[in-house]
C-alpha cells in the first residue's frame, strides 16, 4: 500500500483523465442499434480500460520525473490526450532525415 501513496497526485489525475474518457465512450452506446454494439462479455473490448490509464498516468509521471509541475486540470488534460500524444510520437522517425528543398530563388 505504500507504494500506491508514493505516487504523485498528478499522476492519479492523469490516470483519471484516460479512464474518464473510456467511461464517457461508454456512455455513448446506448446510441447505437443493439446490433452495432461491442460485446461487453469480450475480455478485449476492457483492455483499453487499464492500458488507457496506465498511459496517461505514465505520461504524467514522466512529466513530474522531468521537474515538471503539473496543476490538476493540465494533469487531466494529460491523461486524457495521452493516446493522440504517444501516437503522434510513435509516428515520427527520427532515424530517417527530411531533408526541405527550397528553390534558389525564394
Amino acid at each position: 500500500m505504500d507504494l500506491l501513496s508514493g505516487v504523485s497526485p498528478s499522476v492519479w489525475f492523469a490516470m483519471g483523465g484516460a479512464f474518464a474518457i473510456k467511461l464517457l465512450e461508454l456512455t455513448e452506446l446506448h446510441k447505437l442499434p443493439a446490433v452495432e454494439r461491442p460485446d461487453f462479455k469480450d475480455f478485449l473490448y476492457w483492455v483499453p480500460f487499464f492500458i488507457l490509464p496506465l498511459l496517461g498516468g505514465g505520461l504524467a509521471y514522466a512529466y513530474v520525473s522531468s521537474d515538471a509541475t503539473l496543476s490538476p486540470v493540465l494533469s487531466i488534460n494529460i491523461g486524457v490526450s495521452a493516446p493522440l500524444i504517444l501516437r503522434a510520437m510513435a509516428q515520427v522517425n527520427p532515424i530517417e532525415s527530411s531533408v526541405v528543398r527550397t528553390p534558389e530563388d525564394a
